[in-house]
């Protein structure tokens, strides 16, 4: 309207007609960032000026390279620039940085988005479309301490499909096991379904989850019936290991779950499964599915999968290896 009767009316009446400040009018935007143009130089302090690609040159060389583990951020780099002779600052360092590709990943903090489950009873699961998992208590006595128990289960047959008893489990390990059961799968989609532990909301458990055909799915908080055929297992070993038996070190714990879980696949039968054991209701209801028991080589070395995924931690992992299952 302005430029329209610009020619009839002065600008000021115009303006105040169709309610607009005059620098609105007269505003005209540029290309290119704004405000001050950054410097291409960096002064030392003996008056001499370097270029900041001189800079940079200088901070891998001096620094990075000359440092067998140094791995600093732009706050330490920018100290260690000013020990050098440079006159910087860390906002200076931090723009160099990121143009160079220098700065490190940020770590991310704070709740992350998670898919919070949509239906409590898991109804038509195929094997391995839906897998559980969980952590539990197990008494040592013989240490007079706790260990964790993790356990990951079929929903569809109830078959134990892995399981790592420790006394101490972090993400890494929960990695691990999960790792041993995924990758028999390798074009298979599967669910997995957890609580909000610590473990399993860590970072480290959602980036490698990223690039692998598995969608993580959480309970919602305090309820624990949302993830129940892992909870009835975890019933079942309470009844079944926890009370009838002590155990004097953690090897003599992992041997008796060892020889439990073989019985639990193969023997045990289950109401919810037609009062049959994981193993045949798999083999006799899915006969033409083309699925097979997770196997776990012989040759696996927990150091390859820390190397590859977590070179600065240390751990094993026990995972259970199912027999029997009539491959497709």
């Amino acid at each position: 309207m302005v430029e329209r009767y610009k020619d009839m009316v002065s600008i000021c009446d115009l303006i105040k007609w169709v309610s607009i400040s005059r620098s609105t009018h007269y505003y005209k935007s540029r290309p290119g960032k704004r405000g001050r143009k950054a410097s291409s130089e960096t002064i030392k302090q003996d008056g001499s000026i370097e270029s900041n690609q001189e800079v940079i040159s200088t901070l891998i060389r001096e620094v990075y390279g000359k440092q067998e583990f140094n791995r600093y951020g732009y706050i330490l780099s920018t100290a260690e620039l000013k020990e050098i002779g440079y006159i910087i600052n860390h906002k200076k360092v931090y723009r160099l940085m990121g143009e160079s590709g220098l700065l490190l990943e940020r770590i991310k903090t704070g709740h992350t988005q998670r898919q919070w489950v949509k239906w409590r009873k898991i109804k038509d699961a195929k094997p391995l479309d839906y897998i559980c998992m969980d952590i539990k208590y197990i008494y040592i006595h013989g240490e007079k301490r706790n260990a964790y128990l993790l356990a990951i289960i079929d929903v569809c047959t109830r078959y134990v499909l892995g399981w790592s008893l420790r006394f101490t489990m972090k993400h890494a390990h929960v990695i691990l096991c999960l790792d041993g059961v995924i990758n028999n799968y390798p074009t298979k989609e599967i669910i997995l379904r957890t609580d909000n532990g610590s473990q399993f909301i860590a970072h480290g458990l959602q980036k490698y989850l990223q690039n692998r055909p598995v969608e993580h799915e959480f309970t919602h908080v305090a309820t624990p019936e949302e993830n129940a055929y892992v909870e009835s297992l975890f019933s079942n070993v309470e009844r079944e290991i926890v009370k009838p038996y002590e155990f004097e070190s953690i090897f003599d714990a992992r041997d008796v779950f060892t020889r439990y879980f073989e019985w639990y696949n193969t023997k045990r039968k289950h109401h919810g499964i037609g009062r049959k054991c994981p193993l045949v209701y798999w083999n006799t209801r899915w006969t033409s599915h083309p699925v097979r028991p997770p196997i776990v080589s012989q040759n696996f070395l927990v150091q390859d999968f820390f190397e590859k995924y977590y070179p600065r931690h240390e751990g094993g992992d026990f995972l259970k290896n199912p027999k029997g299952l009539v491959l497709q």
